[in-house]
């Protein structure tokens, strides 16, 4: 062979040449697949990751609001009952003060006030108490100091048989005296009798 003869090419090498392109092709056909099979996976990945924090953050705001819903709720239970409780309370003292205002005035009654709400607007009740069993405690001291302190708003008690106002009152019968005649409960004689000596004519005339 001479240096200006081209060299002789096998035809078995070109077809494994061409076979070997085919190849590389179909390797890079593969490759492209995988590739994009690949970058479908990541965005899928990457979806459900972005998905899983959406779900997250909507689990947490939902279970923050739920707890200060809850929260809320127990507040406002506990404010009604505070509120329950001071009404109670303030309903409660306010009946006692009216109790006590008013054993206050039956007292400056006993004691001969000449104006008992006088005398109760006068004397301070501040140390007069109720207990839980409903007796009043401070009253009868508070009642004395008053009328010791301000002895122009007291006269003497009233006294059986005595005129008070307008009124007057049956005296109490004395020790030996005669029981005083009752006509419901008395003897026909006796009643005929009983007229007689008040200058009646019995029986009555009709």
């Amino acid at each position: 062979m001479t240096e200006n003869t081209p060299p002789v090419i096998d035809p078995n090498t070109v077809r494994e040449l061409e076979k070997a392109r085919a190849d590389i092709k179909t390797v890079r056909a593969e490759l492209n697949a995988a590739r994009a099979e690949r970058d479908a996976i990541r965005t899928e990945r990457d979806d459900a990751i972005k998905s899983r924090d959406g779900l997250k953050a909507q689990f947490d705001k939902q279970k923050a609001d739920g707890e200060k819903a809850l929260a809320d709720a127990n507040a406002a239970v506990e404010q009604a009952k505070a509120d329950a409780e001071a009404a109670t309370k303030g309903a409660t003292e306010k009946a006692n003060a009216a109790v006590i205002r008013a054993e206050a005035k039956a007292a400056a009654v006993r004691l001969g006030a000449v104006n008992p709400e006088d005398v109760v607007k006068l004397i301070d009740l501040d140390t007069v108490k109720m207990g839980e069993d409903g007796k009043i405690d401070g009253l009868d001291a508070v009642m004395e100091a008053a009328k010791e302190n301000r002895g122009y708003l007291f006269s003497e008690p009233p006294k059986p048989g005595t005129e008070t106002g307008t009124t007057k009152t049956t005296p109490a019968p004395k020790v030996g005296d005669p029981a005083p005649f009752d006509a419901a409960t008395a003897k026909p004689g006796d009643v005929a009798a009983q007229a007689r000596a008040m200058g009646l004519r019995w029986p009555a005339p009709v």
